[in-house]
């Protein structure tokens, strides 16, 4: 078997496979970058927080306090910043943290199998195709070509490695900070407390800024009506709901968690004319609201703000400059001066890499309606105009045009865990045995 990175989905995915598969088999992971990071929308640099609670990011899905299990014991719970109630369960905590957890649940799952070789290759992939032999071949960037029986790709979509004009300064006087998304309000909060900025611009494509998170943990909330099956109708829905929770006292976060958890059978519905208009109209709103501000983080932000410290301004991004940006906003194109720029944007994925050409030329995969990623069904695997299933799958972010919320941890945990087990299922139903062939 191989992933195709390295990141939490593609960790994730090597713990599952190995608590599914219970025989010997050989597992290739590649990944030109060594370090491992893990968590919700984060690349390379790791991101220093996760927007979901303590509660929501076990690896096992079988244990949902497992996390705050590990943290208690390894005195990593001090410091968290907690909700009122100071239940750990409810606290928020840096990348790094929550790296080290799935790293270190990784290592375990694999000390226990002394029977599966693991590999970790430091190459990137050029290529994905038919085997000649059966199966599926790996074309890395050194030429070599690897034959498996199955293939991750876990390439996920992260921040872009930060550009910033006159790195070292320590004290500007403005900074520009791209992006409008809770690693970037969280950049921009950081640079202001170290005193590394007097004054920061938040440039969001949208106008949008994550929402907060409730005091304490919410479940979901379900309206009195049914739930409408258009996209017009069920936003026009979902808006009088929070709208009336909001009057209530009780909070809109309980109706946007009952959302989340139709969203998925909504999406289906939908018409590819309705999904489009979702990608240029709604999409900015539901994601600042579901991707939400730990509590002490908004109302940091919204002190910033009333205060001067951070101005947001909307618009487009159409280049970056040693002194600042070119801007297309409400008003056109616009030069914005600064002494330094971080670009926090959250890339999507490379739909035209030679990777994802290369599937699509061969028919292993088929974009999905928005470009957003591939077509992919609940257990991630690649959906292709014929029908057929070819030990593909594309796991997390890769497949949000198909599944939203497939970019969270929560959601991630659940379909590595399914994409294995239906993994096993194919292989016996094909009568192919994972371990017992060799690559070459």
């Amino acid at each position: 078997m191989a992933i195709i990175g390295r990141g939490f989905t593609g960790l994730m995915t090597a713990i599952a496979l190995l608590k599914t598969f219970h025989h010997p088999f050989h597992l290739v992971m590649f990944d030109p970058f060594p370090k491992i990071d893990g968590g919700e929308g984060i690349g390379r640099p790791a991101s220093p927080l996760l927007n979901s609670r303590v509660r929501d990011l076990s690896v096992n899905p079988l244990v949902r306090d497992d996390f705050r299990r590990w943290l208690e014991e390894s005195d990593n719970w001090r410091g968290l910043e907690r909700s009122g109630s100071g239940n750990v369960d409810h606290a928020f905590v840096p990348g790094e943290v929550f790296s080290a957890y799935a790293y270190q649940r990784f290592s375990e799952a694999l000390r226990g199998r002394t029977d599966v070789l693991v590999q970790v290759r430091a190459e990137s992939v050029t290529a994905v195709g038919r085997d000649a032999a059966g199966g599926l071949f790996v074309l890395s960037d050194d030429g070599k070509r690897t034959r498996f029986d199955a293939v991750f790709l876990a390439t996920g979509y992260g921040l872009r490695e930060g550009t910033e004009s006159k790195p070292g300064l320590t004290a500007a006087k403005e900074v520009q900070v791209i992006g409008g998304g809770v690693h970037a309000v969280d950049r921009a909060l950081r640079l202001l407390a170290a005193g590394e900025a007097s004054h920061v611009t938040l440039i969001s494509a949208s106008g949008f800024l994550p929402q907060p998170h409730a005091p304490s943990a919410v479940g979901a909330v379900s309206p009195d009506r049914p739930f409408p099956n258009t996209l017009r109708g069920a936003f026009r829905h979902l808006r009088e709901a929070a709208n009336r929770a909001a009057l209530e006292g009780t909070g809109w976060q309980g109706i946007m968690n009952d959302f989340r958890l139709r969203a998925r059978e909504l999406w289906q519905g939908l018409t590819p004319d309705e999904r489009r208009r979702f990608k240029r109209h709604v999409k900015p709103i539901y994601d600042s609201h579901r991707n939400r501000l730990p509590l002490g983080h908004y109302e940091r932000l919204r002190r910033a703000i009333t205060s001067g410290a951070i101005a947001v301004r909307k618009g487009k991004v159409e280049r970056i400059a040693t002194n600042g940006v070119l801007l297309s906003g409400p008003g056109g194109l616009q030069v914005l001066q600064a002494d330094r720029t971080i670009d926090c944007r959250v890339r999507p994925v490379d739909i035209d890499s030679p990777l994802f050409r290369s599937l699509l030329s061969a028919q292993l995969a088929r974009r999905d309606e928005l470009d957003l990623g591939i077509t992919v069904d609940s257990d991630g695997r690649t959906i292709t105009d014929t029908g057929l299933f070819e030990g593909l799958f594309a796991m997390g972010p890769v497949g949000l045009g198909s599944l939203p919320d497939i970019d969270l941890v929560p959601e991630i945990v659940v379909q590595a865990h399914a994409a294995a087990k239906a993994l096993k299922t194919w292989l016996a139903q094909t009568g192919s045995t994972a371990g017992d062939r060799r690559t070459h």
